[in-house]
């Protein structure tokens, strides 16, 4: 969490000498909560000296206070032009900035501070939660190791190093600190939340049950851990549990809280078999934000005919490549909820491949495209204006970031489900590569997005008809790059996995250019954090359960079925028949 400055104790209460009386006046209001008290004294004093440093930022300090961020930021930039050394400033307008989600402004000034106070200790907690929110969780580390020596009993900087920790996939650094955040501070809840967390990606359900107790028993009505308990496998839940999410659910006045909790109690009640009131539950979870934050389906529409205008089968014919012959990235694309996951882990455990996760590494590149392009056009359109070099500099630094990750050469799966917006970018950046496909009947794919909180950036999973119609582009687009890329995409039908898993999975292998290994048909066994929806699923063998789970809510899908329409609905069943052999 940022950390303002100010007047605080970081570094002295005046930068750049002793403290007036006056200013130790306003301090005081604002301490006491006087604003509009110390606001009108912070106005004199600037009446008579227009130019007073001290006093500009701490105008600027009290707009903060009051949530006027508008108001704070040009007062804390005007005391700087006046006193650029004034450190505390520094960190404050770097604080506003990255409230703003301007986070590299930011960060250049958290950075301008600690070159002026190297232990600064607000500005370093500060960089390194500016550098997590960009995902350069390495830099964050390093960042966040020097705040750890300046504050090694502070348990909430142990519980920010070890997120960033676990965002550059040092799980074992992030246990530890977790560990030691509560060990330090007992009644911490995010960081027994986190290490709950944490211990279900790695499928250690019952020491993430103790974390979530744990919170439970402090704090009875927590949402996070209710939520948790109600969907975490491997043993019962308690009764007094359920009643409390329902209650909290019906009276809590936060919607992101009820949501996540009739989310909770939908998927609670689906595997209790209760799956009319599951089905109840899921439509109190999405009311709200199918009306509050209605996803665009028309704009994802003309979005996926910009890519069918601007990128046609014949410009790839003709179109240039990166040259790079690298094979290590196996891109693994397709609906959320497909199957993607399943498909990671099971190449993931072959001992010539590593497990990426969702890297966003191809998005990044697509978004350079704009940057690089000479006509300034963004992808789809810019992706035409590229040449052979600078589509091997954005091939150079994909495969850098599989290296920080990897360096031992492995093969790495990249398995981002939306990639399959970018499937050009991968073709001309990686001409060597494999793209996996997962496919799985689509009315069983939308109603398992349905059971699942996403987040902001899958508003589509919110409403039924919605993702009927996002899923009929999905598919559409996925045919123009087959047609554009003939024998290139390896199709994994969940279907036909789930009904011969040996034969598909030796198919898998070949095509992706692996020797078999049955450690990839006992792909449950295999030991990694998973930080997917699907992390309970791909720890248990071959099962049946999630095929045709859709039937257990027919009467309730018409407006899904008519979205997909009959062609997608008939689709499946010749795929699953041709799966069967």
């Amino acid at each position: 969490m940022p950390c303002m400055s100010g007047f605080g104790t970081s570094s002295p209460r005046n930068d750049l000498g002793k403290v007036s009386a006056t200013s130790e006046d306003g301090t005081a209001l604002q301490w006491m909560g006087r604003l509009k008290d110390a606001q009108q004294l912070y106005r004199e004093r600037l009446a008579a000296a227009p130019n007073d440093a001290e006093a500009l930022h701490y105008l600027g300090l009290v707009h903060y206070q009051l949530g006027n961020l508008e108001a704070a930021e040009p007062l804390i930039a005007r005391s700087l032009t006046i006193a650029p050394a004034r450190v505390n400033a520094l960190n404050d307008l770097g604080v506003i900035k990255l409230k703003k989600a301007q986070r590299e402004e930011a960060i250049q000034l958290f950075a301008r501070a600690l070159s002026l106070n190297k232990n600064h200790t607000d500005a370093l907690n500060n960089m390194g939660e500016a550098l997590k929110q960009l995902h350069r969780f390495d830099q964050a580390s390093v960042i966040l190791r020097r705040l750890a020596c300046l504050k090694p009993n502070s348990s909430e900087v142990m519980r920010s190093l070890a997120e960033a920790f676990y965002g550059s996939h040092n799980t074992t650094a992030a246990l530890d600190r977790y560990h030691e955040a509560i060990r330090l501070d007992p009644e911490n809840r995010r960081a027994r939340l986190a290490l709950a967390d944490l211990c279900e990606d790695m499928g250690k359900y019952k020491q993430a049950r103790m974390q979530y107790d744990a919170v439970l028993r402090r704090d009875p009505q927590n949402p996070i851990a209710l939520s948790k308990v109600l969907q975490l496998p491997g043993g019962a839940t308690p009764p007094e549990w359920v009643q409390s999410a329902q209650r909290v659910a019906a009276e809590a006045s936060d919607q992101a809280v009820r949501t996540r909790l009739n989310i909770g109690l939908a998927r609670y009640h689906d595997r209790e078999g209760h799956y009319e009131r599951a089905f109840d539950y899921l439509t109190l979870a999405h009311a709200h934000d199918t009306r509050a934050r209605p996803f665009d389906a028309a704009g994802y529409t003309r979005a996926v005919d910009a890519l069918l205008e601007a990128l046609p089968g014949e410009f790839f014919r003709q179109a240039a490549t990166s040259g790079v012959q690298s094979d290590r990235p196996i891109f693994i694309i397709g609906m959320p909820r497909s199957g993607t996951t399943l498909a990671e882990q099971i190449l993931c455990s072959h001992s010539r491949v590593a497990a990426g996760g969702e890297l966003v590494a191809l998005p990044n590149a697509s978004s350079q495209i704009f940057d690089l392009s000479p006509q300034r056009r963004p992808y789809p359109w810019g992706l035409q204006d590229l040449d052979a070099e600078q589509l091997a500099t954005l091939a150079r630094e994909y495969l850098e970031r599989l290296d920080k990750l990897y360096p031992d050469g492995r093969k790495v799966t990249d398995k981002l489900p939306f990639n399959f917006m970018h499937v050009g970018v991968i073709a001309l950046l990686f001409p060597k590569s494999k793209i996996v496909h997962c496919r799985r009947d689509p009315r069983d794919t939308c109603l398992s997005c349905y059971f699942t909180s996403f987040a902001d950036e899958n508003q589509f999973a919110n409403d039924l008809v919605t993702l009927g119609r996002y899923y009929a582009d999905y598919h559409r687009l996925m045919e123009h790059w087959r047609s554009a890329f003939p024998g290139r995409i390896f199709d994994l039908q969940y279907e036909g996995l789930i009904a011969n898993p040996e034969p598909t999975i030796r198919n898998l292998l070949r095509y992706c250019e692996l020797e078999w290994e049955e450690s990839c048909l006992s792909f449950h066994e295999t030991q990694r954090d998973i930080r997917t929806p699907s992390r309970w699923q791909v720890r248990r063998p071959i099962y049946r359960e999630s095929v045709e789970r859709w039937r257990n809510y027919a009467k309730h899908l018409g407006p899904l079925e008519q979205a997909l329409g009959t062609r997608l609905l008939e689709a499946p069943r010749a795929n699953q028949a041709a799966a069967r052999g």
